[in-house]
């Protein structure tokens, strides 16, 4: 039996655009094309579990909150994160959040016609508590606190997500690396997490990717897993992907303390770097998860996404990935 391989959602352009944060250039026949494009090369790899490549987005927040009510992207003010350095400016929130105009199921649609009926796709999406830190709350007359404001934002990603199934989705994956930035804050979020996977009525497998952030491939959080186990202990899901390969503790002891029952996606693919893997370097950073996991319930990926690695290394990489996946 082989693994199960897949990615953790973004993916590269085949060329560059002239595209910044602030200014989107890209049409939606442009993203609706680059979405036919990623799931294409990414079936071409081999892999078993793909997505639509997240080209549509200016970045995994900001995407979402340009396309609500209630958000101004005037007078940004900037936040830092972490302790690397990294910072932005943060949109503000200035009214009601509503009105949610993110169309994920068009994206998603447009990778599922192109992809082969034996390869899943999945609707990767930027969880709740992200928008949340990414934000400037002015508005304390409607969201008095941070649960609040993420409780909005999870309302409008409920309606976006159900168009998404209502389009044939099965797999949802919730990216929520914001957990290792503000882990005093994980357990309500994980709480309203909840509240929207509920939302969804069980229609689809549920999945959640946790990392230390990814800007530009770069790690800027550093809180180990273990500190988010009273987060992980609650949420309602059947996968979790996670870092493995370039942490500096052992992952494995995670699970003495979280007996998670669902399946582990193991990041054994290092997409800060340009190396590229071999067989046997893929073997050995599998091995410690079979301590813990029968081979059923393991899925090989990498730590994050692809979006910033060059094109030619993505597919090496993914290449090396789907080989060993197939050889061990």
């Amino acid at each position: 039996m082989s693994y199960r391989t897949t990615v953790v959602g973004s993916y590269p352009r085949p060329t560059k655009v002239e595209d910044t944060l602030k200014k989107p250039s890209l049409t939606d026949a442009d993203t609706l094309e680059l979405a036919r494009w990623a799931a294409r090369d990414q079936a071409s790899l081999g892999l078993d579990t793909i997505t639509d490549g997240e080209a549509y987005r200016e970045n995994m927040y900001y995407f979402y909150q340009r396309r609500l009510d209630g958000i101004s992207f005037e007078n940004m003010p900037k936040k830092t994160f972490g302790t690397a350095g990294f910072g932005i400016e943060c949109a503000r929130v200035t009214g009601e959040i509503k009105n949610p105009r993110c169309q994920l199921a068009r994206w998603w649609r447009a990778a599922r016609d192109v992809a082969p009926p034996s390869i899943r796709v999945k609707q990767t999406v930027t969880g709740p508590h992200v928008l949340t830190r990414f934000s400037v709350n002015e508005r304390p007359d409607l969201y008095p606190d941070e649960p609040a404001l993420c409780r909005a934002y999870a309302k409008i990603l409920g309606e976006e997500l159900r168009a998404v199934i209502d389009a044939g989705c099965d797999f949802v994956q919730f990216d929520e690396p914001m957990w290792t930035e503000s882990p005093e804050q994980a357990p309500w979020a994980a709480d309203i997490l909840n509240e929207l996977i509920d939302s969804l009525g069980g229609r689809a497998r549920i999945g959640l990717h946790v990392c230390g952030g990814n800007p530009r491939r770069k790690r800027v959080y550093f809180t180990r897993y273990h500190d988010l186990v009273p987060a992980f202990a609650k949420v309602k899901i059947d996968e979790v992907s996670l870092e493995h390969c370039t942490l500096s503790y052992d992952l494995m002891t995670l699970w003495d303390l979280w007996p998670f029952r669902g399946d582990l996606a193991l990041g054994v693919i290092d997409q800060r770097s340009d190396d590229l893997e071999t067989t046997e370097v893929i073997r050995k950073r599998v091995a410690p998860a079979l301590a813990r996991f029968p081979r059923e319930r393991l899925v090989l990926t990498s730590e994050c996404g692809f979006g910033h690695v060059p094109l030619d290394i993505t597919r090496a990489k993914l290449g090396a990935l789907v080989t060993a996946a197939r050889t061990l």
